[in-house]
């Protein structure tokens, strides 16, 4: 029997015997019984994976022709053995010549932001904005992405509803972040709102005079905001260093140390990593010196350091410090790609586009997207859009030899994408992500590490492993099935065939904002 008539393979094999075996084909395909798409909300009972090729980072190599059973959503085996006698399952998928791999897990998200929309455009287009929210779950899913950190929650009742969503990724988040007062990124809202968008602000003596007075200092010291945080349910603490950058260059107000270290031990107080937006070469040493549990951002930004033996000695140092401090580190390098894909025309050409952008929100962007772009030729003083693409990219690529120093000398990588970095269109969910392990991958960080990175490492960092990013008996089943071998090239998560999610088998297809 040819894999022609998936559905009349399976019917026999029912025939046959009480376990049902779904070929990959008849999944993607919706099911055979019925001839309907897969219900994501009804379990599928006990799972057998068989056969399949095995990829996980407590694995020092590939397991292949293993049997992975699943069980009320959990992994409750997983080894060369098939089941014992008398195992039944109500769903078996014939892994052979495909590669079994954990859910990824992206580290740092904008639940609540439309990439390429100002908050205004937003406000104007509620019904672009509600078609794009009913498909941000099922986007970060399409690339594989089964659990998702918003580092800064500017928008609870949205987080709650794509966390409430039939079909998405696991939901977690920092609560709102600990913005210094006046400072970034309290400083792109207008004043005095901007106390309104940021209210778990840390309060600063030298800004009193323009902080409102219902916001008392008592209640914005280290303390207190990391306290809101926990009682918000969040599972770490974001704050940032950062100077400003275009227009506001050097010209924003920065922590002291003495204020970080209270922001460090008022979270470790709480057992939550605090992980600090950086980007430049004075804020990554203010990261190893406090030190933080983790730079948000890659170090692109050298200020001018003089360039020896392919990357600045300061820049060398300042990662050897983070090293040694135990600073953990997000590469984000799509941050700086995404901006140069702004001045990019083929961009928005991408055939991965429309499967995870709806595309009333994509014939926006070719209409009206353009306007970011417009506004950042100010900050290069109007130069021509091919000449601030290059510069984008060699920043871009700075940041990549800089991640690629720390990573090879034993530096802690995490994973995270920072999706949507800004209103930057350039940056689709699940889709942005996909882009930053390519670019990882062309930084020169091998393919296992990058697995490492966005599975186990992540996991591990926010305190998830005990149920995310590795495939072992106990772990939920966050899973993905490929079609490729992961091992060679991250371009195996663009052959992702099922993402699996505890008792649910959904098919890559099905996961498309289009056909």
């Amino acid at each position: 029997m040819t894999v022609a008539d998936p559905c009349r393979k399976n019917r026999e094999m029912r025939r046959a015997g009480p376990v049902a075996v779904l070929s990959l084909v008849a999944l993607a395909a919706g099911g055979c019984a019925s001839r309907r798409p897969l219900d994501p909300r009804r379990p599928t009972g006990d799972v057998w994976i068989r056969g399949v090729t095995v990829v996980s980072p407590e694995r020092p190599a590939a397991l292949p022709h293993a049997h992975v059973l699943i069980r009320d959503g959990r992994i409750t085996s997983v080894g060369s053995a098939p089941p014992p006698g008398g195992f039944t399952a109500s769903t078996t998928i014939d892994g052979s010549g495909r590669y079994l791999v954990p859910g990824l897990i992206d580290g740092h998200v904008h639940l609540g932001e439309v990439p390429g929309l100002s908050r205004e455009q937003a406000g104007a287009l509620p019904e672009l904005v509600e078609r794009y929210f009913r498909q941000l779950p099922r986007s970060y899913l399409y690339f594989g992405f089964t659990a998702v950190v918003d580092l800064n929650v500017v928008d609870r009742a949205r987080v709650q509803s794509i966390r409430a969503a039939a079909v998405g990724p696991a939901v977690f988040d920092c609560g709102n972040a600990l913005a210094l007062a006046n400072g970034y990124p309290m400083s792109y809202a207008p004043s005095p709102e901007r106390f309104d968008f940021f209210p778990n602000f840390l309060y600063d003596a030298r800004q009193a005079d323009s902080i409102p007075s219902r916001y008392p200092a008592s209640e914005h010291t280290p303390r207190a905001a990391v306290g809101r945080v926990a009682a918000g349910g969040g599972i770490c603490v974001k704050s940032a260093f950062e100077s400003g950058f275009g227009a506001q260059r050097g010209k924003l107000p920065t922590p002291t140390e003495a204020l970080m270290r209270e922001v460090l031990v008022a979270s470790h107080e709480r057992h939550l990593p605090l992980l600090l937006h950086a980007n430049s070469l004075t804020a990554h040493r203010f990261a190893a010196a406090i030190p933080v549990d983790a730079v948000v951002h890659g170090l692109w930004n050298w200020e001018g350091a003089p360039v020896a033996a392919g990357l600045p000695l300061q820049v060398r140092q300042v990662l050897d410090d983070e090293r040694k401090a135990g600073v953990a580190a997000m590469a984000t390098l799509r941050v700086i790609g995404g901006l140069a894909d702004l001045f990019s025309p083929a961009f928005l050409d991408d055939p991965h586009l429309p499967r995870v952008v709806p595309g009333e929100l994509l014939a926006w962007y070719r209409r009206d997207g353009a306007w970011f772009a417009r506004d950042l030729r100010r900050d290069f003083e109007g130069l021509p859009p091919e000449q601030i693409r290059r510069i984008l990219e060699h920043t871009r690529d700075g940041g990549a030899a800089a991640i690629r120093v720390f990573a090879s000398s034993g530096g802690r990588l995490l994973f995270g994408s920072d999706t949507p970095s800004g209103p930057i269109y350039a940056n689709p969910p699940g889709y942005n992500g996909y882009l930053e392990m390519l670019e990882l991958e062309r930084a020169g960080i091998p393919p296992r590490e990058i697995l490492a990175a966005a599975t186990s490492a992540t996991a591990r960092f926010f305190g998830l492993d005990a149920d995310y990013g590795t495939i072992e008996p106990g772990k939920r089943a966050s899973l993905l099935l490929l079609g490729a071998d992961p091992q060679r090239s991250v371009a195996a998560f663009d052959a992702i065939e099922l993402v699996i999610q505890g008792e649910r088998i959904l098919a890559r297809s099905s996961l498309a904002a289009s056909p």
